[in-house]
């Protein structure tokens, strides 16, 4: 047997008992054949392999959609048709069921193979991630010491700052992976709704403010609209997202994420998701200090909310 990378996944050769070698398209935790490769496999016709598929897929013993692929081989001017290993077995019982059981279980001995490989992988990736994270954040703690010295300048002090707001996202993100955050019951008295009307003008200013070009801002579709009215959204006569705190973050993820401009995507977000909570009187803390600090929302810009 013999292993070779490939961009639409992995090529293994396949060498029946008394029968040809086949390459074997492994992809997606499955294997892939086509209608050629099974009829030298089962050593038949190309045509008998494609009444026995019609008949499987007609008598509803699989679903075509989901066992069959396109995909681009070499010398090849088109997509080429694949069929996975539950096609593969359920042509191979009418076929030839020897065959078919050889190949069933050289195919499952080379997928467990390969998913317990890959979990393999996978998990010493993620400790490796892991202990970059852990040392990034033991140099910012120590730089954060050094900090507190009194002939460290103004300028390291801010980087340090940074560096330290960074290294609070990656904790936080790693407590969202792992589902260890809490969300906090929020703001739910509203004062202000925003309406497209008032995102467009939001827009317009920040774009006449610093210049923009043409490009930012021009909507490409009408997803815009969606984003900004997925945020009011109700189920079952209640909302979605009572809370402001809630509905600015799913504002600022939805424009980023709908990526409904031309260009400036980012910078609309960032600026709808301020004057969002500033025109909702939640921008600041009861003690005016600010509820978002400067480092915690990384734009290019600042934003005009009068």
């Amino acid at each position: 047997m013999k292993n070779e990378q490939s961009p639409k996944g992995e090529i293994i050769i396949y060498k029946a008992k008394g029968g040809p070698s086949i390459d074997v398209r492994l992809q997606q935790d499955t294997v892939w054949l086509t209608q050629k490769q099974m009829s030298e496999l089962f050593d038949t016709e190309r045509s008998v392999i494609t009444k026995h598929l019609r008949n499987i897929y007609d008598c509803g013993e699989l679903e075509q959609k989901s066992n069959v692929q396109k995909m681009h081989i070499a010398n090849s001017d088109k997509p080429v048709v694949f069929y996975n290993l539950d096609a593969i077995i359920s042509v191979g019982y009418r076929v030839n069921s020897k065959r078919g059981t050889q190949f069933r279980i050289w195919a499952t001995n080379v997928l467990r193979k390969h998913l317990v490989e890959g979990y393999t992988i996978n998990e010493k990736r993620l400790k490796a991630q892991q202990s970059k994270i852990n040392e990034l954040q033991n140099a910012v703690r120590l730089l954060g010491n050094l900090a507190l010295l009194e002939n460290i300048s103004d300028e390291a002090k801010g980087i340090v700052q940074i560096l330290s707001e960074y290294s609070r996202a990656l904790n936080t993100l790693d407590d969202f992976d792992h589902q260890r955050l809490a969300a906090p019951k929020g703001t739910k008295k509203s004062k202000y709704k925003l309406t497209y009307e008032d995102a467009r003008i939001i827009i317009e200013q920040m774009k006449k403010k610093f210049r923009d070009s043409a490009l930012v801002g021009q909507e490409k579709d009408k997803s815009f609209q969606g984003s900004i009215g997925a945020i009011y959204q109700t189920f079952d006569g209640k909302d979605v997202y009572p809370a402001l705190e809630d509905k600015a973050a799913h504002l600022l993820y939805f424009v980023t994420k709908n990526h409904s401009f031309v260009d400036g995507n980012k910078r609309i977000a960032a600026a709808l998701f301020v004057c969002f909570l500033q025109k909702n009187g939640i921008l600041l803390c009861k003690d005016s200090s600010k509820r978002i600090d400067d480092n915690a929302l990384v734009a290019p810009h600042a934003h005009d909310c009068s």
